[in-house]
């Protein structure tokens, strides 16, 4: 076992690892009747796929989700698909369209079949190049388990729509229920320079009147109904990381004082999006529905978390015995916790939002909800979880029901078919280090590994950097905290481009690197089959 579990009191034992473990590989059933056959979730991930303006997902997309699809997860959350072209995030984003025909269904019906098959179907939209085998052969290796739940987050940017990016006019304001603009909590401490970025980068947005507020709810329900006739098992409203209906929900963006107020009825935006989704005839009645929710972000002029104001809200979300799922994150663009998941912990089993989400099943489960009837909503956890024993800690005691996997699954697209056949070496006595150490650690440079010559263009590259980093060390400015975060989401945001053609990552490249191509470099098209 590696050094990094070596620790008095928390070093697992091979017969009680190995028996939490298989735990994850248990089918679980959802409430609307559904069942996802293990626990390990693709979390939610920005792809950055799309062309300038968002659109339909394409035959990259699809070879990306098909790589996923081979891994048998037990479900696969798309990335951020937007219900409104005009809120775009980083401007590359897959948008659902604004009428629903045979012609615009047909793209995300490939996206849901690939994530179903773990191939792309349509002989004209190939598969990777690098490694044509492998998806299918990874695919067949699982048969004998479901295939995963197809599961395509609905999100509108809101306030962190780009100025120049947002799908809009330049400086003309996004919609928000305040107008407050973005890093306005932190602009004192945060210094002058970032002021002026945020000045440049997001506008102060217009709030949203009523009739823009039912617009955007029937843009949700369009979401949904896109989502179920194209065949994807069900949809999660992003209500985290300082989204839209985050943005209702969070003090510190809403400061109405209408029935949406964020002290009145903060879930009032996001309980009228789930009823009207809910609503007889828009889905089936086994169609899937989760919500993304930040478990800290909560209190007005301070990081620090206030929990029990959250779990009210699981509770809540509990109770109107609509949502199938919960996944707890936290942090947003102003306070990135879901992005700096480096929180020390004492115990190597540890997992970040890990206390949280074991909180909510514990309040879920001591609700009235079970005699009502419908089962109470699971609970999914996302953050940390890239080894085996923190994996396996969950799972062993109960704390979530879903395990949400986000970069983990980006270095191991396969990770679901390998952490099982890994599992069932060590069971025969075999011995096998899968998932027993933490995966490589990007640098804090930016510079990422040494290249294997100097005399190539990555190590001319690094040169490079290295030259604009001593220049950047003699500035006196202050950048934001979300540029600094940002770098190792970027990184695996680029990565995926190599997971897309069957490819490892690549960790010569740096963060700063992958910063440069992310920004710079045309839509990932899959080449071409002979």
């Amino acid at each position: 076992m590696s050094e990094d579990f070596e620790h008095e009191d928390d070093r697992y034992d091979e017969a009680e690892l190995l028996a939490h473990a298989q735990q994850i590989f248990t089918p679980v059933k959802l409430p609307c009747g559904r069942v996802v056959p293990n626990r390990l979730v693709k979390a939610p991930l920005y792809e950055h796929f799309c062309p300038p303006g968002g659109g339909p997902p394409h035959a990259g997309c699809f070879s990306l989700y098909a790589r996923w699809g081979a891994g048998r997860w037990g479900m696969v959350i798309t990335g951020n698909v937007q219900v409104d072209k005009r809120h775009l995030s980083l401007g590359r984003d897959m948008v659902i369209p604004e009428i629903i025909t045979h012609e615009t269904l047909a793209p995300w019906r490939q996206l849901a079949d690939a994530i179903h098959s773990g191939t792309v179907g349509d002989e004209d939209k190939s598969s990777p190049s690098s490694s044509p085998n492998s998806i299918s052969e990874a695919a067949s290796s699982s048969s004998g388990r479901d295939r995963p739940l197809a599961v395509m987050q609905l999100s509108h940017s809101g306030r962190q729509s780009l100025n120049f990016f947002g799908g809009r006019k330049p400086f003309e304001p996004p919609l928000a229920p305040s107008p407050v603009r973005l890093g306005q909590s932190h602009a004192v401490s945060d210094g002058w320079f970032s002021r002026a970025l945020h000045r440049i980068t997001h506008q102060v947005p217009r709030e949203m009147t009523h009739e823009d507020i039912r617009n955007t709810v029937a843009a949700f329900v369009r979401g949904a109904q896109i989502a179920a006739q194209s065949g994807f098992d069900g949809v999660q409203i992003h209500a985290a990381h300082g989204y839209l209906v985050n943005q209702f929900i969070s003090p510190k963006s809403n400061t109405r004082t209408d029935e949406y107020s964020a002290d009145r009825d903060p879930l009032r935006f996001l309980r009228e999006i789930v009823y009207a989704i809910r609503a007889p005839g828009v889905v089936p009645e086994d169609f899937v529905l989760g919500v993304k929710l930040n478990s800290a972000d909560y209190a007005r002029d301070t990081a620090e978390p206030q929990e029990s104001r959250a779990l009210d809200h699981v509770r809540e979300i509990g109770s109107w015995q609509l949502v199938d799922f919960i996944e707890v994150s936290g942090g947003d663009y102003e306070d990135p916790q879901f992005i700096d998941s480096t929180a020390a912990f004492k115990s190597p089993r540890q997992v970040i939002f890990e206390s949280f989400a074991e909180r909510s099943k514990e309040i879920i489960a001591k609700s009235s909800l079970i005699e009502a009837g419908r089962p109470p909503p699971l609970v999914c956890v996302t953050g940390g979880l890239n080894t085996l024993p923190k994996m396996a800690s969950v799972t062993g005691n109960a704390h979530a029901d879903l395990l949400g996997i986000g970069r983990l699954s980006v270095i191991h697209p396969l990770l679901p078919v390998e952490l099982h056949a890994s599992l069932k070496k060590r069971a025969a006595g075999e011995t096998d280090s899968f998932l027993m150490s933490e995966p490589h650690k990007l640098e804090k440079n930016g510079l990422g590994m040494r290249p294997p010559s100097y005399f190539s263009w990555r190590g001319l590259e690094r040169l490079f950097f290295c030259l604009l980093l001593l220049i950047w060390a003699v500035v006196p400015l202050r950048m934001p905290r979300i540029v600094g975060a940002s770098g190792p989401v970027t990184w695996h945001s680029f990565m995926l481009r190599r997971v897309a053609f069957g490819q490892d990552v690549d960790y010569t490249m740096g963060t700063l690197g992958a910063v440069l191509r992310f920004y710079l470099m045309g839509v990932p098209y899959p080449p071409a089959r002979s």
